[in-house]
């Protein structure tokens, strides 16, 4: 900690004035005049934003705001709603100055005006596991679809296609779980957002299964009876350098962790105007003072670099793990598979994936709770990693399915492992829910074949094995 006070500390002093904005005097007056903002956002859309439990304002567009803020001088203040439409409300009623993060569409510009924008993202539908990849909206055009009340994206949406199916929910997880409830196909945010709520675990029977040609590109929105706070707004944001911007996506996305950050040039640059600071002020007589300082930055630092490489083991970990059955997630699956079948591609060698899944596990959890459908989840998760080989690769793809990838394994051969699993599994007393089973849809890769098609394969032969009774392998090759 003492070691980043001092960074800022020297940052502050050489940035002098160079964060003052070029006001207008008609600026400066407004200012002056105007006293405090007040800001509403949206109450529940994270990483982007929401207000927490203790009714303050946090993510991506609570630091820019906050950044924004600190240029500009402004004093800003939230002002709390409860749902997105209610703060759409609040601006359109001049009961709040300004909207932290909007797009523009015709209607509100009748009531508010824009900065440029400073983020984008595209759009994806979310579904639940069971659903295949959705390659277009068209493809689910006829479906029910979920959108939050009051978002663009909505409006988008009308434009491209008058017969779209749109539910209005008051928030993403309000839309998650009506997915969930089956009574929306899917629901349509920001990748990002509903990546955070799946992340959570609190939706892991939620999956997302395609992207939308749709990306947005928000703005700050400021009441349009006021223009000069537009210009203020846009000067402090102009103020922001990329540097800035980059730290704080990696705060909220976390990939700091995953990189690490480079503590040599900053600590170099610390030290160097030190030396110079302390030569101008002090000269010699300080030089020994500011040697030690300068050693015990570095012990400080080694000390971090030693803590944050522990961190990034931990979330590493956590990051490819799923946290009820202790195996792969779906992400590490993924990148597993793409290696197996950069090595297929490369050395020919044989591969083939299983993906199983214990028959009507709803009616577990209907009938013995929740609690006991995730120790049979547990259960299951033990026994395959006692009967598969070291060789495999087990993860758990998804609510009550699981995937194994099989290098070096012939579709024989694997149906053969799949065979005995199964053997196993029926034989097994899970605990509080007895005698089980499970269906298994084996393929095996083949020339020209991409991840996407191997795993649709083994999808298509799982429901195969579904609809043949259950409690069986069924395997498809690439002609069927």
């Amino acid at each position: 900690m003492a070691l980043r006070a001092l960074a800022l500390a020297l940052l502050a002093w050489t940035a002098g004035l160079s964060w003052a904005l070029e006001l207008t005097d008609d600026e400066r007056a407004y200012m002056a005049h105007k006293g405090e903002l007040l800001m509403c956002v949206d109450p529940e859309w994270m990483p982007y934003e929401r207000i927490n439990e203790a009714g303050q304002h946090e993510g991506i567009a609570a630091d820019y705001l906050a950044l924004f803020a600190e240029r500009s001088g402004l004093q800003i203040t939230l002002y709390p709603t409860n749902s997105w439409q209610d703060t759409l409300d609040a601006a359109r009623e001049r009961r709040c100055d300004l909207i932290s993060m909007a797009r523009p569409t015709p209607e509100r510009h009748q009531y508010l005006d824009f900065t440029d924008p400073y983020l984008t993202y595209p759009f994806v539908i979310a579904t639940t596991n069971d659903k295949l990849f959705v390659e277009d909206l068209e493809q689910v055009s006829h479906q029910p679809l979920a959108i939050v009340k009051g978002y663009a994206i909505g409006h988008f949406l009308r434009q491209a296609n008058p017969d779209v199916q749109l539910i209005e929910v008051d928030n993403i997880y309000d839309g998650l779980q009506q997915v969930r409830n089956r009574q929306a196909f899917g629901y349509i945010d920001s990748v990002l957002s509903i990546g955070y709520a799946i992340q959570r675990g609190d939706f892991l029977d939620i999956k997302i299964s395609g992207k939308l040609d749709f990306t947005s590109s928000p703005s700050i929105a400021v009441r349009n009876d006021e223009p000069l706070l537009t210009s203020i707004l846009q000067k402090a944001m102009d103020a922001v350098d990329e540097q800035e911007k980059r730290a704080i996506y990696d705060r909220w996305i976390s990939i700091r962790f995953e990189q690490g950050f480079d503590y040599g040039p900053l600590l170099r640059w610390i030290i160097a105007t030190a030396l110079v600071l302390l030569g101008m002020f002090y000269w010699n007589r300080r030089l020994v003072a500011a040697n030690r300082v300068a050693h015990n930055a570095l012990l400080e630092l080694s000390h971090a670099q030693s803590e944050l490489q522990q961190k990034n083991q931990q979330l590493e970990h956590l990051a490819a793990t799923d946290q009820l059955t202790g195996l792969n997630n779906r992400l590490r699956l993924h990148e597993s598979l793409r290696k197996e079948i950069y090595r297929f591609e490369r050395f020919r060698q044989p591969l083939s994936v299983i993906m199983l899944d214990i028959d009507h596990f709803k009616q577990i959890n209907d009938e013995f709770g929740h609690q006991v459908g995730d120790s049979c989840l547990q259960d299951l998760a033990h026994l395959l990693q006692q009967h598969t080989r070291e060789v495999d690769t087990l993860g758990r793809w998804g609510g009550e399915e699981f995937l194994v990838i099989c290098p070096q394994t012939s579709l024989e051969g694997a149906r053969h492992l799949a065979e005995n699993l199964r053997t196993k599994i029926a034989q097994h007393n899970f605990q509080g829910a007895g005698n089980q089973t499970v269906s298994f849809g084996v393929a095996s890769i083949d020339a020209g074949d991409s991840q996407e098609s191997l795993l649709s394969r083994a999808d298509r032969a799982l429901y195969q094995a579904k609809r043949n009774g259950r409690n069986r392998v069924e395997s498809l090759t690439i002609a069927q």
